[in-house]
């Protein structure tokens, strides 16, 4: 492997991938707050007595509400979902909606949108009807293409799954497409 090669998979798959920037920030605010209320504690503890005192009575209620517990119970709960979603968003990857493929010459990355469009013109073009009577959902592992005949000129479904298989190794991508011709046409 050449370090061009090792370069543009880097490349590629940073471009695939999202980010995990809102986890991220978000984790970030939760321990600063947490640290800020560990240093307001420690801070309290080496203040006079009467400012201690006060404080005691500001927040005379809410240790009252943790004293319970339920509330107790609610917050552990709070914290537990919290963790699990967190870890979750660590661990599965984030995808974007884009696909990528390294030439001998060129590193590509196509958002699906686009490689739906495509697609979509290719089988309107390869079975004769409107390219607005084809419509295209491009998924993970497959792509699924509703065909709106023109009323009186039936289209058949293998043909257009042949054309939509043609396109996509045109295009360099496997996919595996599902064609849904609908009963009724439309008047043209």
């Amino acid at each position: 492997m050449t370090m061009n090669t090792a370069v543009s998979r880097r490349l590629l798959r940073r471009e695939a991938r999202a980010t995990r920037r809102g986890p991220a920030i978000t984790l970030a605010l939760l321990l600063t707050a947490i640290a800020l209320v560990l240093l307001a504690g420690v801070l309290a503890s080496t203040l006079d007595a009467g400012f201690r005192a006060q404080a005691a009575e500001w927040l005379a209620p809410a240790a009252a509400i943790v004293q319970s517990p339920a509330a107790l119970i609610a917050v552990g709960a709070v914290l537990l979902a919290l963790a699990v979603v967190l870890v979750g968003l660590a661990l599965v990857p984030g995808r974007r909606a884009r696909r990528t493929r390294l030439d001998a010459r060129a590193a590509l990355v196509i958002d699906d949108g686009v490689l739906a469009d495509a697609l979509a013109d290719g089988v309107a073009r390869r079975i004769g009807v409107p390219r607005g009577q084809v419509s295209v959902t491009v998924a993970r592992r497959s792509a699924l293409i509703r065909v709106t005949p023109t009323s009186g000129v039936p289209v058949d479904a293998a043909t257009a799954e042949e054309a939509a298989l043609r396109v996509l190794d045109e295009a360099g991508f496997r996919l595996s497409p599902r064609v849904h011709v609908a009963r009724e046409g439309v008047i043209a």
